[in-house]
């Protein structure tokens, strides 16, 4: 553990859009965390519910507001540009708007274990839904994990390929060599992209299953048969296949997204039973959608934009 005078700056970045639901858990979860050398900001990112004066409620967290929702990964960066500009602090760690934090020492031990070495640049922990169920994404791709239990089977430390977004500790000295996230990602896999590019650079990326946290599962996310969900995410999926895969890779992805011109799970993070599909009436415009997300990735899937990391701020503090 950590002892308090050797406590490194952490600055955790909070990004909310129309999070009224779970906002107020979210942050008020966060006064369990014993680790006290940090800081909280939070970007509200064009919200039109009333998230806004529920997180104004929060004196001690700082507050960015957006006129409009700049999309996820820009709003990230700028919360980073923020924080670099501010505080200047060795960690930024993401934290989703609908993460209950459950442990003290979560924040403790993730950056303990960053600590550790100067090659480890990314951590995760272990998160599991309200049910008590282990996250997909918390793991490597080679694990076959789908709803399981969480027993602390999984409470261990190891590096991985990727981690989920979820709660996602970055050091600065990743951010200083490859920059921000890739804000061509409006809503994913900006997090699975950073990774592989951080890995790309020399860092290894961590996953600390001894920190945990319940997620309650992005409620946008789970929209999977909306038409504009369904836009972002075939772009970024795509952007993210075209990057890094293999042609059998690229040729599979496109396949998934292809099929979700017709038919997706109602929600993405249940199976593939018959209940949970959804058939599209409105498959002539998805095709027209699915269009456009397969030639933006074409075109854009060598360039990482960066328009709001490092540049001014531009909405309230």
């Amino acid at each position: 553990m950590i002892s308090k005078t050797k406590e490194s700056l952490v600055c955790i970045v909070i990004v909310n859009w129309n999070g009224e639901k779970i906002i107020f858990n979210c942050l008020n979860s966060l006064k369990k965390t014993y680790y006290k050398n940090l800081k909280v900001v939070v970007i509200d990112n064009g919200s039109s519910d009333g998230s806004l004066e529920i997180i104004k409620k929060f004196k001690k967290f700082e507050l960015i507001t957006l006129e409009k929702n700049i999309g996820y990964a820009p709003a990230i960066n700028l919360g980073w540009n923020y924080c670099l500009k501010k505080h200047s602090p060795k960690y930024i760690c993401n934290v989703n708007n609908d993460i209950i934090i459950v442990q003290k020492g979560w924040l403790s031990s993730m950056v303990d274990e960053l600590e550790k070495e100067k090659s480890r640049g990314i951590c995760s922990n272990k998160t599991i839904s309200k049910e008590g169920l282990l996250e997909t994404q918390t793991f490597d791709k080679k694990r076959k994990n789908v709803l399981e239990k969480d027993k602390g089977q999984y409470d261990f430390v190891e590096e991985v390929e990727t981690v989920g977004g979820t709660i996602f500790m970055v050091k600065r000295n990743v951010i200083d060599k490859i920059g921000g996230l890739d804000e061509n990602f409006f809503f994913g896999p900006d997090d699975i992209d950073y990774c592989l590019r951080a890995k790309q650079a020399g860092f290894k990326i961590i996953y600390d299953g001894f920190s945990k946290a319940i997620h309650l599962g992005s409620f946008s996310y789970k929209a999977s048969d909306k038409d504009d969900i369904y836009k972002y995410q075939s772009y970024g999926k795509l952007l993210c296949s075209f990057r890094y895969d293999n042609f059998l890779g690229k040729m599979k992805m496109i396949f998934a997204q292809f099929t979700r011109i017709f038919v997706t799970k109602k929600d993405s993070l249940n199976g593939d039973s018959f209940s949970n599909l959804f058939f599209h009436k409105r498959f002539p415009i998805r095709s027209f959608i699915f269009l456009d997300s397969f030639f933006g990735a074409t075109r854009n899937y060598k360039k990482i934009k960066q328009d709001y990391f490092l540049g001014e701020i531009n909405g309230e503090n």
